[in-house]
């Protein structure tokens, strides 16, 4: 068996090397299941191009990446770059509103978006195939022609402002801005980056104005351009669409910003960081400049690197931290890649013991460190990760055309023509020499050495984001101690996979209907099947859910089945990790009914590893010291939560009070009480009474999916007695009555989240709903934040509960309180009121025409579709309520939209908190949600769900 396993990856990817086949044109390599016709060139101002003709693509997509980010920004105008990404979408001279391109784009079925990164900048989007040539001539004019007017300049500081204030409680940002206070001040990484008010302000001698246009002439250039289209049309068809809209972009021969400067300065290390974080957490980061992969990227060291000292299967560091009570999490990556050098880093999640012992989790480290250099650089283990990354590449899913687009635009920057596609799967040549040199980086001497915890005492605060740190040397006797750690006999590099499919044939095809069938239909158990015949992938998915009434009955038990999830896949992780890495994954995860088992991948070896990892699941190890571990985990994650931005946490109270019933504070409260003891006698219980559903989709046979079904009842539900059909109810608000609720958070920023909720469920509603947010989006972002500059996190969204629909208006400020804000709402909805009485047929019909393609846009992947196979399972059973809205969508007449948003406005619920501002007596008096949605509960003032 030893030898098979040695072996048979090689024989696959001997077969890989043959599936790959070069396209036609460019002689750009891809998979041998990429349909797909690619074309790059250059036009004449040198700005390159990459066309993708996908005649199957429901959407079209494009992609501008600029080279330059924000490691240009001028030493006294931190920002200036994200800033230019603003103004961008702000006016140009062919089309000067404001807010026109993103009218524009809605309103045919489409989105966008833009970034700044350190050394590039990219704006995308995605449309209905037939807009793309009006679509595209908007874009293009982004590059030619904006217009930077004086009036949006100013207000767009204050979105950048905005931007830069809901972020600041932000621990993963607040450590990034602290590091820079250590790194080398000549290094443009050392600086800051977002922008506020302040660095955009006008001063003396200093317009900022005139510097943003100076900025954009003197990057935004077409030889540092790269551009990528995506559509339906043919190559020729958009090589004409492109040429003629993007050929006028001015090409003056700009230099791309380089760094010259070291990360850090030469000596500075090794250095000690502490950060005092606002949320609970103990994090342990070890970092080490390396030099730049750039030139590496066909053979990538340090990705394998990673892979070893990042595995978390038997031997490995994580296992071991574990086994000492002193790690939880702990991963490994490259966080900085740039042309003259990269920074390694190493991240652990520390245990309160780890906390204590640091030093010693350091010295496990280097014990690690020095195993991998030992026995570490194996040329048969490159090879198995070379085998993974081609299988991935060979049967990569077809992703979002916008997705697809904003990538490779920054893969067209970097590297050659032909490998576009498939440089990030490249693991070409094992050189065990740079392997070595690489790893030699990872010594004390060259590490900057970061705690993160919220009891951690500090000297100094970071100016912007107000974080508490502090900065020292590493004592001698900690550096002497790594210096001389030896190899531990316990810490091993891992063997070669056991998991790594050997058999990727598709099945035998059979008569298979275009939904799936049912196989099983008995009280309390059920099982549906498909046989994958569109995306002829090895993979398949494979879902159970065990729905319970315990898991809704009390806060206690929403609390177990959490509990008992995480403690099955803590003892499961080190056999999940080597399947994952072979492509196959399972996780058992908690919901509201119960809990789940989710398996996906590479249909192989799904058999044995379901049967290793179900009685596992009906029986798990339940040691103490591990329950402890992980309530705490869980205990940490509850707190957290309530240290989201105020609009994530209004969303949370509303699904709360409508939906799942036991708040964060009632978890909190039952998991401080809760046993071991408790614990098992809740899972033994948890199995004799349940409704069980499972899916199986993919490259499966029936008779597969039916013995899949026969492990989990063997495994599981031998002593298990049916029960009917379990709904999540669903609060009705009542007509009579608006709902209010302050919420007190601990964040400077006000929010206001304004729910209107349908009348019922059905397929006409959730149409009509759904096309109404459809028109109102687009006009509710632009006077909110575009025209009131009300903040940066504004948008109103589709918010269905278990299929009933509604509508959430939210902006989350630091400029206006919740009452103001209130009122804008108001008026806001009075007005869209006026305007759907007197809408024009024709713009109806083109949000109707948006809405259904969006709608009805194909699976793009076999995992998608099992996925949404999965969430209709709670519907008829028909698998088509998308096409059943599409068509109500399709029959909307205008009265209609006017009497549903008219109903809409009947039942509403305003979640709000008033941040930094003063709360109103008045509006606190106003307060009515809790004892109302109590008193609905307890009169069963539910919908009627299917």
């Amino acid at each position: 068996m030893l030898y098979k396993s040695r072996i048979a990856p090689f024989l696959v990817c001997t077969l890989l090397i043959f599936s790959l086949t070069p396209a036609l044109a460019n002689d750009i390599i891809k998979s041998s299941y990429d349909s797909r016709a690619y074309e790059q060139f250059e036009l004449p101002n040198r700005l390159k191009v990459l066309l993708i003709s996908d005649p199957e693509a429901e959407k079209a997509a494009a992609s501008m990446d600029v080279l330059v980010g924000s490691n240009a920004n001028p030493i006294e105008r931190p920002g200036l770059a994200h800033f230019l990404e603003h103004m961008l979408f702000l006016g140009t001279a062919t089309y000067p509103e404001a807010d026109s391109y993103q009218a524009f784009i809605s309103s045919n079925g489409g989105s966008h978006n833009a970034f700044t990164a350190y050394e590039n900048t990219n704006y995308f989007f995605d449309i209905n195939p037939n807009a793309l040539p009006e679509a595209l001539d908007r874009f293009s004019r982004f590059f030619i022609d904006p217009l930077f007017s004086t009036e949006y300049v100013d207000r767009e500081r204050h979105a950048v402002e905005s931007e830069f204030q809901s972020r600041r409680r932000d621990d993963r940002r607040r450590e990034h801005e602290v590091t820079k206070q250590i790194m080398n001040p000549e290094h443009a990484w050392s600086r800051f980056a977002v922008g506020d008010l302040h660095s955009l302000s006008d001063r003396e001698g200093s317009n900022i104005q005139d510097e943003l246009i100076d900025f954009y002439n003197q990057y935004y250039s077409a030889n540092l351009m790269s551009l990528v289209v995506i559509g339906p049309q043919s190559i020729p068809e958009l090589k004409e669409l492109v040429t003629e809209r993007f050929t006028e972009i001015r090409d003056f021969d700009a230099s791309a910003y380089i760094d010259t400067a070291p990360l850090f300065v030469e000596n500075s290390l090794p250095k000690k960081l502490e950060i005092q974080t606002l949320r609970q957490m103990r994090q342990l980061s070890l970092s080490f400049p390396v030099p730049s992969l750039r030139d590496h990227w066909r053979d990538k060291p340090l990705y394998y690197i990673a892979s070893l000292l990042g595995y978390e299967g038997e031997g490995s560091l994580l296992s071991y931290l574990k086994s000492k009570n002193l790690a939880t999490e702990l991963g490994a990556f490259t966080a900085i890649d740039l042309d003259n050098e990269g920074l390694f880093q190493v991240s652990i999640a520390l245990t309160e013991d780890g906390m204590k012992d640091y030093d010693q989790v350091v010295t496990h480290f280097f014990e690690f460190v020095n195993a991998i250099a030992e026995k570490g650089i194996d040329e048969s283990l490159y090879a198995e990760e070379r085998n993974m990354a081609e299988l991935q590449f060979l049967f990569a899913d077809r992703r979002q055309p916008i997705h697809d687009v904003m990538i490779m635009a920054q893969m067209q920057q970097r590297y050659p023509t032909e490998e576009i596609l498939r440089a990030n799967f490249l693991l070409e040549t094992f050189d065990e020499n740079t392997l070595k040199e690489f790893l030699s980086f990872l010594n004390p001497d060259n590490m900057l050495l970061t705690l993160m915890a919220q009891e951690l005492k500090t000297d100094q605060s970071e100016r912007r984001y107000n974080a508490p740190f502090k900065v020292s040397d590493i004592l001698n006797s900690h550096l002497e101690s790594w210096h001389s750690a030896t190899i531990n006999d316990q810490l091993f590099v891992r063997s070669l996979n056991p998991f790594i499919p050997e058999n990727l044939s598709l099945v035998d095809r059979e008569d298979s209907p275009e939904i799936p069938m049912q196989l099983l239909s008995s009280p309390g158990i059920s099982l549906w099947h498909q046989q994958d015949q569109t995306f002829e992938r090895p993979r398949a998915d494979f879902f159970v859910a065990l729905m319970t009434h315990q898991a809704m009955a009390s806060a206690n038990n929403a609390v177990m089945i959490d509990l008992y999830t995480r403690m099955v896949n803590d003892q499961l992780n080190e056999v999940l990790y080597d399947a994952s890495l072979a492509g196959l994954s399972l996780s058992v995860y908690p919901h509201m009914r119960g809990l789940s088992l989710q398996l996906s991948g590479y249909n192989d070896k799904q058999m044995a590893l379901l049967a290793k990892v179900l009685p596992l699941l009906r029986h798990p190890e339940m040691d103490s010291r591990r329950f402890m571990q992980v309530k705490q985990q869980l205990q940490e994650r509850l707190i957290n939560l309530q240290q989201e931005t105020p609009y994530q946490l209004s969303l949370q109270h509303l699904f709360t009070s409508l939906m799942s019933r036991w708040s964060t504070d009632d978890k909190l409260e039952a998991l401080e009480l809760l046993s071991l003891e408790e614990l098992e006698h809740f899972i033994s219980e948890l199995y004799t009474e349940l409704d069980v559903r499972m899916l199986a989709h993919g490259n499966l046979k029936a008779e597969t999916s039916l013995a899949m079904a026969d492990l989990v009842k063997e495994a599981l539900l031998t002593e298990t007695r049916a029960i009917p059909a379990i709904q999540v109810p669903v609060v009705k608000l009542p007509a009579s009555e608006e709902l209010r609720a302050t919420l007190k958070l601990n964040h400077h920023d006000a929010v206001l989240t304004q729910f209107l909720q349908g009348k019922d469920n059905s397929s006409h509603s959730r149409a009509a709903v759904a096309l109404l947010n459809e028109i109102i989006s687009t006009p509710f972002y632009s006077e909110m934040r575009t025209e009131k500059q009300f903040g940066y996190i504004v948008f109103s969204n589709y918010v269905p509960m278990g299929d009933v629909p509604g509508l959430a208006l939210i902006v989350q400020s630091s400029v206006a309180d919740p009452i103001t804000l209130e009122s804008h709402f108001s008026e806001f909805l009075d007005r869209m009121q006026d305007e759907l009485a007197t809408m024009e047929l024709e713009d109806i019909q083109r949000y109707q025409t948006s809405l259904v393609s969006r709608l009805l846009q194909p699976d793009t992947s076999m995992s998608a579709r099992s996925q949404r196979y999965w969430r209709e399972l709670d519907r008829d059973g028909s698998f088509s309520s998308h096409q059943q809205v599409a068509e109500s969508v399709q029959k909307i007449q205008k009265e209609e939209l006017e009497q549903t948003l008219s109903e809409l406005r009947q039942r509403q619920f305003f979640l709000r908190s008033f941040g930094k501002f003063e709360t109103d007596p008045e509006a606190l008096a106003s307060d009515n949600a809790d004892s109302n949605i109590q008193s609905l509960r307890e009169q069963r003032a539910f919908f009627q769900l299917d």
